[in-house]
């Protein structure tokens, strides 16, 4: 793995031609838990989308740290990207800005998702600004 910048044009490729990233982070009990997440980015943060009040949402109110994983290709040809961080939830304006992106990302599933076009009240926008961004098989 060779350590990059998230704002290099090829990160920013790579994770645009993504749909789901991998979220690991720490459970209760101090143990590793990770879950496929629909996320979106630009050139200095990435964020994800869940329902308030699950499993996952007290993980991350209660530590915020986390690794979010990339992946692709086959076997004898891995690529992917590797982000670590601490996340933070949004809240008003920015809250609202990020929802917008997953809009126009996942149209029309978070259509069905949501109820319609506007990201409902129960939904926790996080973000984080990758500290450590690790690649590998991406030029």
């Amino acid at each position: 793995m060779v350590d990059r910048a998230f704002a290099d044009p090829a990160i920013q490729r790579y994770l645009s031609g993504k749909d789901v990233v991998i979220l690991a982070m720490l459970g209760s009990s101090g143990g590793p838990l990770a879950t496929p997440m629909w996320f979106v980015h630009d050139d200095q943060q990435l964020a994800m989308v869940s329902v308030d009040g699950l499993t996952k949402i007290r993980n991350l109110e209660r530590d915020p740290r986390v690794s979010v994983v990339a992946e692709g290709g086959e076997r004898g040809a891995i690529n992917g990207v590797v982000l670590a961080g601490e996340v933070r939830f949004l809240d008003g304006v920015e809250r609202l800005e990020w929802g917008g992106r997953f809009r126009d990302k996942y149209t029309p599933d978070i259509d069905r998702l949501w109820g319609g076009p506007d990201i409902p009240d129960n939904r926790r926008v996080f973000a984080f600004n990758p500290r450590v961004v690790s690649a590998f098989g991406i030029s």
